[in-house]
């Protein structure tokens, strides 16, 4: 189990790591100290900072498909870099640990296509982030995965399985952008994405509040979800397609949205904001029905768990217990930059996640950037 120490006491038979994620909500970098032992791993601290508004835009309109040149690339490759290591640094200094102190760091950089079984492309130059901490860099865990004919993700029932399973069947939702499911028994465990969370909703609420998100869902309690756009939504090829399976930006985005609106021009902005609500819930309580029938928990982590209106939902819908991560001793915030710490540990072992990603063959996760010259490539 995973849980935070108020004191950060270094020991000699542990190894430190830091985890960064930058998830699918594009909203910035959660950051995570992890120490990881014999027993297990002890998360002992995070921290989270907010893209500046204009890198956020910037990366959202990459995303969305805006043209850029190779230096725009380049530059932008560089800017994430330079932010994950003043994340970096700033969270040592914050608790007193050195860089030295650190065996590495686990780097997911900022999805800007997920393309599977094309590709997938993360930017956030990892030479960087080794060169301006002085800190090893593990990163690129998406790539040869999607090269073994896998999805790439999600990479977290490896971790559920570490931190929440109990000796019964359990579900793992994490609500970011986009969602993914864990179903975890006693024989192991699969994963995938079950469609949007907050991408949608965020998008939605920004161009009508100017808000970032929709704080506890409520803007979507005041309004009523629409049957028939609901089912236009629901209709969307990706939500009957078998597993294994990811999703992104790439297909939830403007212009999915507007496309299922057209049919629906007088339809109220708040309507439409409760029914991306719903659409959220309905799609993932269908995966847990279908694909996690023995689960007797749901255990939610992401920052939809804060949206009460969705917790709401997903209680009244499903049969079993609802609970936050936290419940759990596991901030729901932070399990994916823990994940990134704790794949960072796990280099250069081979992981099996074939059931998960449907890749041909279990492979390493991960490509290590060293911070110093000098040293083993072993």
């Amino acid at each position: 189990m995973t849980h935070t120490e108020s004191n950060h006491v270094i020991h000699s038979t542990s190894k430190y790591y830091v985890g960064l994620m930058s998830g699918t909500s594009c909203d910035g970098i959660d950051a995570a100290l992890v120490e990881v032992n014999d027993k297990g791993l002890i998360c002992l601290d995070t921290h989270y900072q907010a893209y500046p508004d204009a890198l956020r835009a910037r990366l959202l309109s990459v995303i969305a498909g805006a043209a850029m040149t190779a230096h725009d690339f380049s530059l932008l490759d560089y800017q994430l870099a330079t932010a994950y290591a003043e994340m970096v640094n700033a969270l040592l200094h914050k608790i007193g640990v050195s860089a030295n102190e650190i065996s590495a760091i686990g780097l997911h950089g900022q999805t800007i296509d997920h393309s599977p079984p094309v590709n997938t492309w993360q930017l956030g130059s990892a030479a960087h982030v080794a060169a301006l901490t002085g800190i090893d860099v593990i990163a690129d865990f998406r790539t040869m995965d999607v090269a073994l004919g896998g999805q790439g993700a999600p990479l977290a029932p490896a971790l559920h399985q570490a931190l929440f399973y109990q000796d019964k069947p359990l579900a793992v939702l994490n609500l970011g952008g986009i969602a993914n499911l864990s179903y975890l028994t006693a024989d192991g465990f699969i994963g995938f994405d079950t469609g949007p969370a907050n991408c949608l909703m965020d998008l939605w609420v920004s161009k009508h509040k100017n808000f970032t998100h929709d704080k506890s869902g409520v803007w979507a309690a005041s309004g009523e979800a629409h049957p028939a756009l609901l089912a236009s939504m629901l209709s969307e090829a990706y939500f009957s397609k078998s597993i294994p399976k990811s999703t992104g930006r790439e297909l939830f985005n403007q212009k999915w949205l507007a496309h299922r609106l057209e049919a629906f021009p007088e339809m109220s902005a708040v309507d439409v904001q409760a029914t991306l609500l719903q659409l959220t819930v309905q799609s993932m309580v269908q995966d847990v029905k279908t694909h996690a029938p023995e689960a007797q928990q749901l255990v939610v982590c992401g920052g939809g768990v804060h949206n009460e209106t969705l917790m709401d939902g997903l209680s009244s819908q499903l049969a079993i217990e609802v609970i936050s991560s936290q419940k759990l001793g596991v901030d729901p915030d932070h399990v994916e930059s823990v994940l990134m710490a704790w794949l960072a540990s796990q280099f250069p072992d081979a992981l099996d996640l074939t059931d998960v990603t449907g890749a041909a063959l279990p492979h390493v996760f991960g490509v290590k950037h060293f911070a110093k010259t000098g040293k083993s490539i072993k």
